[in-house]
């Protein structure tokens, strides 16, 4: 080997070495010994807010993690590709603003409260029939599925001579096509009964406490695909981080969604404290840490 190529060669060595060395360098760093760098990605202005008003939500969302334990836990860098924070409009806060025009204008008494409990006990009854519907018909589909890919299994098996099979085939595969549409349209109908119905138990629930009436606290019935905290998500895709947010009433509401996500973002789970911040729902009162919240908090990153 020349010694320019041996030059070489221990160059490319250095700079991999360089490279594995940080990122080893990376992962043995606990969730709380530097801080997680984020900028905005998707910025959606029909929520009806500035840039600056969602920075300042996020600030907000920071400090409740921040302060309790007197460390520096994120940054905002506009350049960074480490975690993006979207704003990403969708059928979630289109239902949130009108069932808002509807929150505006109750009265706090009994006449209202019969009302909207009226309009629940109907709403619900007509997401569990289209619920079964979809059940149904999802159960169907796969099975139809199934045995499509079992004739083409067999088909690329065989001689491929027979035009009539062929069209047969194409024209499962086009019915299949079709049906997964509806099923999808179905899934988003339902997506929308649900966060109707959970505004609506915000609303009955609240009622219900004015109005000190002798009756159960209403629940959410939880969403289609298992998103109990329905404002906003934390997610990795392939590496990728990102905070995804999608419906909020107002600004209190809109920074505790930011907090619960930068939470886990951070390596928190759920707790069980109706009032936490990193409570599955996003029924507190207060923009704090609770006691709950501050012992994960420490526990995490590792304080006394």
């Amino acid at each position: 080997m020349s010694f320019r190529n041996i030059i070489a060669a221990t160059f490319i060595f250095a700079v991999f070495f360089t490279i594995w060395n940080y990122s080893k360098s990376r992962e043995i760093l606990s969730a709380c010994d530097r801080p997680i760098e984020y900028g905005i990605g998707t910025f959606d202005r029909r929520f009806g807010i500035s840039y600056q008003t969602f920075l300042s939500a996020l600030a907000e969302a920071e400090a409740i993690l921040e302060k309790p334990i007197g460390k520096e836990l994120f940054m905002y860098s506009p350049e960074s590709d480490e975690l993006a924070v979207n704003l990403i409009y969708d059928y979630r806060q289109e239902t949130t603003g009108v069932l808002s025009s509807l929150e505006n204008v109750v009265t706090k008494d009994e006449v209202a409260y019969r009302t909207l409990r009226s309009k629940y006990v109907s709403l619900k009854a007509e997401y569990e029939n289209v619920k079964s519907i979809y059940n149904a018909q999802i159960e169907l589909f796969n099975e139809k599925n199934s045995d499509y890919e079992q004739r083409v299994k067999v088909w690329n098996r065989g001689k491929r001579t027979s035009n009539t099979e062929l069209e047969q085939l194409e024209t499962a595969r086009l019915a299949l096509e079709n049906e997964a549409t509806e099923l999808k349209l179905l899934e988003t109908r339902l997506n929308q009964m649900v966060n109707e119905i959970n505004h609506l138990v915000g609303l009955l629930n609240n009622l219900v406490k004015s109005l000190n009436l002798n009756v159960e606290a209403y629940n959410t019935i939880g969403a289609l695909r298992g998103e109990t905290f329905v404002g906003g998500v934390y997610q990795i895709t392939e590496d990728v981080q990102e905070i995804n947010v999608y419906e909020f009433s107002n600004r209190d509401k809109l920074v505790k969604v930011l907090a619960h996500e930068l939470g886990h973002a951070l390596g928190l789970e759920h707790v069980d404290d109706h009032e936490a911040i990193m409570y599955e729902l996003n029924e507190g009162h207060t923009k704090v840490l609770s006691k709950t919240d501050f012992a994960a908090l420490k526990t995490l990153c590792k304080t006394d």
